[in-house]
C-alpha cells in the first residue's frame, strides 16, 4: 500500500495497537505525533499522518494530503527518500535524528522520557508494508 495514505495510516494504527512492546513502552505517554513527509519543493504538498496516542494505544491515525498546518505535540519529519529508506530498514529511527536524516520538533524533555516508546512507534511504522 502507498505511504503515506489513509489505507497505510489505518494499517499503522492496527499495527501499533497489536504491538505489546509499544503498549508497554508507551503506557504513560499521552499525546500526539505527526509523521511528516517533507517535499523537496517547498511549494509542494507535505503529506503526513497524525497519530493520537494514549497509554500505549493509538486512538486514531489520520492521513492529510498536506499536513503542514496540522498542530501536533511532536513532528517527526524527513524527505520522501529517507522515509523510503526507513521503511526498508536501511535507517535506524533514533540514529536518523542524531545524524539529521530525520528531524523531530516538540518537547524534547518529554520525548527523552519515552525514547523506547518513540523507537517502537517508528519501528512499527517501518514494518507496515508500503510502496
Amino acid at each position: 500500500m502507498k505511504f503515506p495514505s489513509s489505507e497505510w495510516a489505518g494499517a499503522l494504527q492496527q499495527a501499533l495497537n497489536q504491538n505489546t512492546a509499544y503498549a508497554d513502552a508507551a503506557r504513560a505517554w499521552v499525546g500526539d505525533i505527526l509523521l511528516l513527509v517533507r517535499p523537496a519543493d517547498a511549494s509542494a504538498p507535505a503529506p503526513g499522518i497524525h497519530l493520537d496516542l494514549a497509554n500505549g494505544t493509538c486512538r486514531s491515525a489520520t492521513f492529510y494530503p498536506d499536513a503542514r498546518e496540522v498542530k501536533s505535540e511532536f513532528v517527526y519529519e524527513g524527505s520522501p527518500e529517507n522515509w523510503a529508506r526507513l521503511m526498508r530498514h536501511e535507517v535506524d529511527p533514533v540514529k536518523a535524528i542524531m545524524e539529521g536524516t530525520f528531524r523531530v520538533r516538540g518537547n524534547l524533555a518529554k520525548l527523552m522520557r519515552f525514547t523506547r516508546a518513540a523507537k517502537e512507534l517508528v519501528e512499527t511504522a517501518s514494518n507496515v508494508p508500503s510502496s
